[in-house]
């Protein structure tokens, strides 16, 4: 007996993708690679080379690296995925067919994004076991690791979100996953560019009187940041971003950094969380309005 689905363009994505060799190749590639990066980490580093015999500290830095490098994984699939859910029916000429389903627009442009999030969400819970022996040393409180995992989710709708916006807006789905990179990427750098330029012209100008502290709101939104500042505050510092209540209460504070402290300890996840969250609805609202205008 099959189970009734609130969409079944979920569905019919699952099933699809599971009976596709690629899905299965792509679940070993993916495990193996965490895999091999985890151990040539903690390799190198138990030989001196980085951090010395301490393992509680080569494990630390392991983590660290290999959640690095799978949010640039997540970001990757998540955005390709989504690239290809829209162009690609368009390619096999499956989208006229779609759209005449009785489906209407905001589910199937719901039901692309949650069947692209579904299997990056598949790829990240295999690849948990990987870092087993690093709860197990106890380098990395569990409460951290689910909150690892919230940030993956909501960073692969974000980026799903904008995949599956330029899958309805170009034609071919290799534009629209070059567009989706390019995107993610000025997403990314977006954060320490402004910076800079602040730096180099307001800050400089503004040395003699009161100074703005804090992140700014491109900042708290930026993925990578919100990765360091779950790991370790510290790190984020080193990049040059001052803390969330620097200065004290009498601060002038940015608006962002007034936002994140009114959320406790945790403020700057769950700015991120809500940034990323906000990101995937708007673009799933602007494809669908896409879809109703132009019947792409």
């Amino acid at each position: 007996m099959r189970l009734p689905t609130l969409n079944p363009l979920v569905e019919r994505e699952l099933l699809g993708r599971m009976r596709a060799g690629r899905t299965i190749w792509l679940l070993v590639a993916y495990v193996a690679a965490l895999g091999g990066l985890m151990a040539l980490v903690v390799a190198l580093s138990t030989a001196g080379s980085v951090l010395g015999p301490n393992t509680f500290e080569v494990a630390a830095m392991a983590f660290d690296i290999v959640v690095g490098l799978e949010l640039v994984l997540v970001g990757m699939v998540s955005a390709a995925a989504a690239a290809g859910a829209i162009s690609g029916e368009r390619e096999r000429q499956t989208w006229e067919l779609l759209l005449v389903t009785g489906l209407s627009p905001w589910r199937i442009v719901s039901g692309k994004l949650v069947s692209a999030v579904m299997l990056v969400l598949w790829l990240v819970v295999a690849g948990m076991p990987v870092f087993a022996p690093v709860l197990y040393l106890g380098a990395v409180p569990a409460g951290t690791l689910l909150r690892l995992l919230g940030l993956f989710v909501v960073s692969a709708l974000a980026w799903a979100g904008i995949g599956l916006a330029w899958s309805a807006l170009l034609r071919r789905t290799i534009g629209a996953v070059v567009a989706a990179y390019v995107t993610g990427v000025l997403w990314v750098i977006l954060a320490p560019i402004l910076r800079a330029v602040l730096q180099a012209t307001v800050f400089t100008r503004a040395a003699t009187g009161p100074r703005v502290e804090g992140p700014f709101l491109v900042e708290l939104l930026n993925p990578v940041y919100a990765l360091l500042w779950t790991l370790n505050g510290e790190l984020v510092g080193a990049l040059g971003i001052p803390a969330v209540a620097a200065g004290g209460p009498t601060a002038n504070l940015t608006l962002a950094a007034r936002l994140a402290g009114a959320l406790g300890p945790g403020g700057p996840y769950w700015v991120y969380v809500g940034g990323a969250l906000l990101t995937a609805g708007l673009m799933a609202l602007a494809t669908t309005r896409l879809i109703q205008r132009r019947r792409v």
